[in-house]
């Protein structure tokens, strides 16, 4: 019986289990496929949620400049809204607070965790400003200069900026099919070109100027967004599950806690911007004369807000599931989507003085190379898992 002592303990075995947690998420890889066991379920809800959110916003967004009579509008106040549009994107996120308070309380653990609140803060507060920076600059330069200008410059610059800032942010590296990827979704954009837009300017309101500035830099803070939010997942939420006793996967909850944090602090400066501006009083001006009437106009504005905070969760459920890149890709081949959902539910050639809308073989080819982008990431995604599993 002495002999068979040694076989009993097991202590060093169950040891060693713990060792593989430190390197759960390790931002040097692209896709981090062994996280969580509900990898390909969060990714492709996630996909589903940005699409759905982006196309349902856009959508509401043209019926919105469709209705408000912008052709009424002089040029001193084509800019009129444009802190309302980076509110709405915002604005809705108290709607999280439901499934981010159940989540958080299903995952309850009572051992001791630190949470780096403080360095959180600030983080989540910068991240808020970016993203009211990002609205307000967006939304102004759709105002500013033709559509399908700022269809090339806009996203062109977020899958441009986003691959630098996750290499020396994030420490991401790259491979063949992220590249080839990217280089689809170039191809998505340009294709775009053709797309229309509710409140394109007239010749006498553009101003080209702001309009391409404003379009650039909102597309490095959509960058900047994305790694940063990126940042926050490697360098402090995954690391707290990492210092827990037990051994804790990370929760989709987390998602809901950067989203709710970013958006609160991005909402109050909205606000402000709103009241400064005083646009407050462009409101009641609007829901006045909007054509289908009052209550369709805040249903509209209802319907944005609530469509952006599914963006928005899809958008940060792919930089949880897999990287900024990916995010960044799957957001923009959705434009060409949403370029023909607009063709096929508005007419804004009278609108531009431009001419009927229709499909044309553009955006036929925008859907392919938008595929195909998608796919090609996917694959790779594919790959890495399968190679994990061996």
């Amino acid at each position: 019986m002495a002999q068979n002592q040694p076989i009993f303990p097991i202590k060093p075995e169950e040891h060693s289990v713990h060792i593989p947690v430190s390197i759960e998420r390790d931002s040097t890889t692209l896709t981090n496929s062994n996280q969580k066991p509900n990898h390909w379920p969060t990714i492709l809800f996630s996909t589903i949620f940005v699409i759905i959110g982006q196309s349902i916003a856009k959508l509401l967004e043209n019926f919105y400049y469709d209705k408000t009579n912008r052709t009424e509008i002089n040029q001193h106040r084509q800019d009129d809204g444009v802190w309302t549009q980076s509110l709405l994107q915002t604005v809705g996120f108290p709607l999280l607070l439901l499934p981010f308070i159940i989540l958080t309380t299903k995952k309850h653990n009572n051992t001791s965790v630190q949470f780096h609140y403080k360095s959180l803060a600030v983080i989540y507060i910068c991240i808020g400003i970016i993203m009211s920076v990002q609205g307000r600059l967006s939304a102004m330069g759709k105002l500013e200069i033709p559509f399908l200008l700022f269809t090339l410059i806009y996203p062109t610059t977020q899958l441009l900026f986003t691959p630098i800032f996750a290499r020396f942010i994030n420490k991401i590296k790259f491979n063949r099919w992220v590249v080839i990827s990217l280089v689809l979704a170039v191809g998505t954009v340009a294709l775009s070109f053709t797309s229309t837009f509710g409140g394109e300017p007239g010749s006498s309101e553009e101003s080209f100027s702001r309009g391409i500035t404003a379009a650039l830099f909102a597309g490095v803070c959509f960058s900047l967004f994305l790694c940063n939010i990126q940042n926050v997942f490697d360098n402090y939420i995954f690391k707290r599950t990492e210092s827990s006793t037990t051994i804790r996967k990370p929760s989709f909850a987390s998602v809901f806690e950067v989203i709710i944090f970013s958006s609160l602090v991005a909402t109050l400066i909205s606000v402000v911007g709103l009241l400064v501006a005083g646009e407050q009083h462009d409101l009641k001006r609007e829901m006045s004369g909007f054509q289908n009437g009052k209550g369709a106009y805040v249903m509209v504005m209802v319907g944005q807000a609530v469509s952006w905070q599914l963006y928005w969760v899809g958008i940060v459920g792919l930089v949880f599931s897999v990287s900024s890149v990916l995010s960044n890709v799957i957001s923009v081949v959705t434009w060409p989507i949403v370029s023909v959902l607009v063709v096929n539910l508005f007419d804004f050639g009278n609108f531009t003085g431009e001419g009927d809308d229709e499909f044309d073989i553009f955006k036929g080819v925008a859907l392919i190379t938008a595929v195909l982008s998608v796919a090609a990431y996917f694959f790779r995604l594919h790959k890495e898992n399968r190679d994990s599993a061996y």
